[in-house]
């Protein structure tokens, strides 16, 4: 069920962000559903000829998943985050981990995919950082502002062009962070009004193919 992204498209290429950072589980490759991966295929036809999708993350193993959560956990604390607050900010941007592949977090399933756009050797800037867990990398945090500098319309408009290509095929965003996207997940299904949406993974060499 779970093939590499690498390879598959000059369009796509991949920047195992949490291998790189060390985090427990990570892998030096990306992985996506077959499906999923050729709806980001059909996507990266539909941006400009000189930029290409980076892709930071795509199935994420469960012990990933819970170092991750665990580091946000921690950074969210030392903010002063405490209590409720700190649930709910969590929440936000970290999936509850689980092993239960029935109530899987969404990158568990290989539907959920966090990526950037690229332009010769550079990422394009997007007005704040991937994992960047503030109110900042809200898709429509420049829509929302007046009198945007010139370096800020560049933010939305690349945001935008990320955004215009993966709603297009289907895809649909995170309201808290602008490199997530997901499709054939719980969430997914529920806003097309489906029944069916992808159960979570948690052995990737059992399900390549």
């Amino acid at each position: 069920m779970l093939v590499p992204i690498s390879g598959v498209v000059k369009k796509i290429q991949i920047y195992p962000y949490y291998y790189h950072m060390g985090h427990p589980g990570a892998d030096d490759e990306c992985y996506l559903r077959k499906a999923v991966l050729q709806k980001l295929v059909d996507a990266s036809r539909l941006l400009p000829d000189d930029v290409y999708f980076v892709v930071l993350d795509g199935w994420r193993s469960y012990e990933t998943q819970l170092s991750i959560y665990e580091q946000t956990k921690i950074a969210l604390q030392e903010e002063g985050f405490e209590g409720e607050a700190l649930t709910e900010e969590l929440f936000k941007y970290v999936a509850t981990p689980s092993e239960d592949i029935s109530k899987p977090s969404p990158h568990l399933t290989g539907g959920a995919i966090d990526l950037t756009l690229a332009h010769a050797n550079s990422w394009l800037p997007m007005g704040s950082d991937f994992d960047e867990f503030n109110a900042k990398s809200q898709p429509d945090w420049f829509e929302k502002k007046t009198d945007l500098t010139e370096e800020e319309t560049e933010f939305l408009n690349n945001r935008n062009l990320l955004r215009k290509a993966m709603l297009a095929v289907g895809f649909i965003p995170n309201p808290d962070e602008w490199w997530h996207f997901e499709y054939g997940t719980k969430d997914w299904a529920k806003q097309n009004r489906l029944q069916n949406y992808y159960q979570g993974i948690l052995n990737r060499e059992k399900s390549e193919g």
